[in-house]
């Protein structure tokens, strides 16, 4: 019997054969040979195809049947690992609405910026453990503002994972883990984020139905089968994000266990067991694979940007031609601890989270001409990332993760023997090495919910370290080269101060909260008048009202009452009382019904009203009181607005109106 497991990357597919009895990988096949195409329509967009990796999820499983000549029958289930923070969108007949706004794609950071402000830190940290970020319902929101005409086709937002299920099983479903790291799941209340949904104006009934990580999720369909290659009826039973995932291939499931790669970029990723937080928002948090609404099981997350790419360009850039990594560390291995003073900061790839988003760039400090030789180069460059390391995972301990072990694969600088044991030594714990990938953990996740394995520990008891590196250099000189290295990073920092502390943004800064506050004073002294007007009319109503007590005849009382209706009626049309408003709030907002009707003159007055309460920064919610109409109404007619404005995609309303 046989169990297939899915990694569904932004770059390839990759599907792995297990042999369900024995745990052993029998194949593993990466498709296509090129990596996907990622569509950039504008500059930090970052889209692709669904249907794309659907398609070559197909051939990849024929290609591994095939190569394999095994029968599809002795397939027992399926898992799915996939790109985390996608977003895709569906229709009532499952089809796809837009290409997938995937995870580097950056169009939603200032939307999710302004939710955390606004929300709250307190809000946001304690409930979801993170700040909305560019994560998936910034996305959404991104769409339901810019893209209407495409939100009001949604039946369910999926992310990447829940897509491929889908087209497993016809079943649209997704995880706990997948809505936190979506930013859809509140850890305090243990529910739906309501806020979140409540604030960017979203419907829960877009959001799947949730099922269990290791569960019957679905089974193929015969569409489905005759795709891939796979026979109908096989049960699809785990789905996670890429890091949660890659966590569980290497078997890290509990507190004190940590995760690590040192790929193009470095990532670290331990276990808790009650939901914490980072209050500078230096490291993410999501539900792991194992988190139940009764047991807490955390992973957080610390990216480091500059890793494997700094080291890779040392192998390019600076080793002579036909260098291998092997001769590299060969080279750096008769050098001695701490690289004769040689020190490299590897931090050249792009702002890094940690420093508060700075790129403080990469510097080798140090260097003397008459001293040092490639060899310290390499030395002091495998150094520096092991010490960016250990400075990520001094910092999971700031927050109380304790690290017992750290286990990593073994396709990536976890290679280097100068570099673990630097790692190792520095934290005092033990680096194990596994022989694993992503879709093979996926493979045998998958077990569980078929009772392949009686638990998930059982599912997962092969894997064991091919290589285990210790603690074995001279501590004391470790921490010497380390506080040596940390005290040329604390200088590089003072010396390139934070981008949010420079006086030309503090300026801009104080002169955005300026008139943030002119508009709200301008805003409550419009929403004063209005009031006003409408009290003044309400006293009109009841003295007019009082007075219909007097002895009047029956006659008179209904020439009353119907000037009094007449008098409701002029009121609700207010053409007169809306032109008086007008000139008021004119008055308040530098002529903002004469620029518009100047630059606008078609508008009508139901559509001036509209610009007027967008101008106020209203809600739609708020604006639908103020209209009496419901929510669905105020973003027909918003629709409507846009389009009498001709407004494009790319342009937003509201900043049309606060240039008027």
């Amino acid at each position: 019997m046989y169990l297939l497991g899915y990694d569904i990357g932004s770059s390839s597919i990759k599907v792995a054969l297990v042999n369900a009895d024995t745990r052993e990988t029998v194949d593993l096949v990466h498709y296509p040979e090129n990596d996907f195409d990622i569509i950039a329509r504008q500059s930090g967009w970052a889209e692709q195809q669904p249907e794309l990796w659907w398609q070559d999820l197909c051939i990849a499983t024929r290609k591994i049947i095939k190569k394999n000549d095994i029968n599809p029958s002795d397939i027992k289930s399926i898992g799915v690992a996939y790109q985390m923070h996608g977003l895709v969108l569906i229709d009532k007949d499952q089809q796809v609405l837009r290409p997938a706004i995937i995870w580097c794609d950056s169009r939603a950071v200032s939307i999710g910026q302004k939710a955390f402000n606004d929300l709250g830190q307190a809000e946001c940290l304690e409930n979801y453990l993170n700040s909305p970020g560019n994560f998936t319902a910034s996305k959404l929101k991104w769409v339901k503002d810019n893209e209407p005409d495409i939100y009001d086709k949604i039946y369910k937002i999926l992310l990447p994972g829940d897509f491929i299920a889908m087209k497993f099983t016809d079943e649209v479903h997704t995880t706990i883990s997948g809505l936190s790291e979506g930013i859809f799941w509140d850890f305090k209340k243990k529910c739906i984020a309501k806020n979140v949904l409540d604030y960017y104006e979203l419907t829960e009934d877009h959001l799947p139905d949730v099922v269990p990580t290791f569960s019957i999720q679905g089974k193929v369909t015969q569409k489905s089968a005759e795709r891939t290659g796979l026979i109908p009826g096989i049960p699809v039973t785990y789905r996670a994000g890429d890091q949660p995932n890659n966590a569980l291939s290497l078997n890290v499931l509990n507190p004190g266990e940590i995760a690590a790669t040192s790929g193009t970029s470095g990532v670290v990723y331990g276990i808790v067991d009650r939901p914490i937080y980072d209050i500078k928002s230096r490291v993410n948090a999501f539900a792991h694979i194992n988190y139940e609404e009764n047991y807490d099981r955390i992973g957080v997350l610390l990216c480091l940007n500059g890793a494997g790419i700094q080291y890779g360009w040392m192998k390019s850039q600076i080793a002579l031609s036909g260098r291998h990594y092997d001769d590299m560390e060969r080279m750096a291995k008769s050098v001695p601890i701490g690289a004769d003073g040689l020190c490299v900061l590897p931090f050249g790839n792009g702002a890094e989270r940690m420093f508060d988003n700075r790129n403080i760039h990469s510097h080798i400090l140090n260097l003397d001409f008459n001293r040092h030789t490639r060899a310290h180069i390499y030395r002091g460059a495998l150094e520096g990332v092991a010490y960016s390391f250990a400075h990520g995972v001094y910092l999971l301990k700031e927050m109380g993760l304790d690290v017992d072990v750290m286990r990593v694969g073994n396709d990536n600088m976890f290679r280097s023997e100068v570099f673990s044991m630097t790692i190792a030594t520095l934290l005092d714990c033990h680096i194990e090495v596994v022989d694993t990938t992503g879709a093979v953990g996926a493979a045998l996740a998958s077990g569980v919910a078929t009772k392949q394995y009686d638990t998930l520990e059982d599912a997962l008891s092969g894997v064991s370290p091919m290589m285990i590196h210790e603690p074995r250099l001279n501590q004391a000189q470790c921490n010497q080269a380390y506080s040596y290295w940390l005290s040329s990073l604390d200088k590089t920092l003072y010396e390139i101060p934070s981008r949010g502390n420079r006086p030309e943004v503090l300026k801009a800064k104080n002169m955005d909260l300026k008139k943030e506050v002119d508009d709200k004073n301008k805003a409550l002294a419009a929403s004063k008048m209005q009031l006003m007007g409408k009290d003044d009319f309400l006293l009109e109503i009841k003295s007019s009202l009082s007075d219909l007590g007097s002895s009047f005849n029956e006659e008179e009382k209904i020439k009353k009452l119907n000037k009094l209706i007449t008098k409701i009626e002029n009121n609700l049309s207010g053409n007169k009382e809306w032109k008086a408003f007008e000139n008021q709030f004119d008055l308040l907002h530098s002529d903002f019904f004469k620029k518009l009707k100047s630059d606008y003159p078609k508008l009508s007055i139901a559509e001036a009203k509209l610009c007027m309460l967008l101008k106020m920064k209203l809600s739609t919610k708020e604006i639908a009181s103020q209209l009496n109409l419901s929510v669905r109404g105020v973003e027909t007619r918003r629709y409507r607005l846009r389009k009498k404005l001709q407004l494009n995609k790319d342009q937003i309303l509201e900043e049309l109106l606060d240039r008027l």
